[in-house]
């Protein structure tokens, strides 16, 4: 009975893990984790809102061995806030939320 209920909530959780991949399209055009930053300012234009912190990259059992600045910039589009972390000219990461 366990591993019938197994089967069943496996696909269920596949589907909830690839619907929480992070991307938006704009234009036409995918943006995505990995994508050049650009893209957002040339598609999305300037975002609301910026913030900058410093984050340790790289580090090992006595501490940080690499500090580098990221940012976090937020939009709204089609109803949907983002919230979209950029180091070095990438995005490292896009969330979004309804609120």
């Amino acid at each position: 009975m366990i591993k019938h209920w197994t089967w069943l909530l496996l696909p269920l959780l596949l589907v909830a893990a690839t619907s929480q991949a992070s991307s938006l399209r704009f234009d036409g055009v995918l943006i995505r984790e990995g994508s050049p930053a650009w893209l957002l300012l040339e598609h999305m234009g300037e975002p609301r809102y910026r913030s900058s912190q410093e984050t340790c990259v790289r580090r090992d059992r006595r501490g940080c061995l690499e500090w580098r600045v990221s940012e976090t910039w937020f939009y709204r589009h089609n109803d949907l806030n983002y919230t979209i972390t950029v180091s070095g000219g990438q995005i490292l990461k896009i969330e979004w939320s309804r609120f």
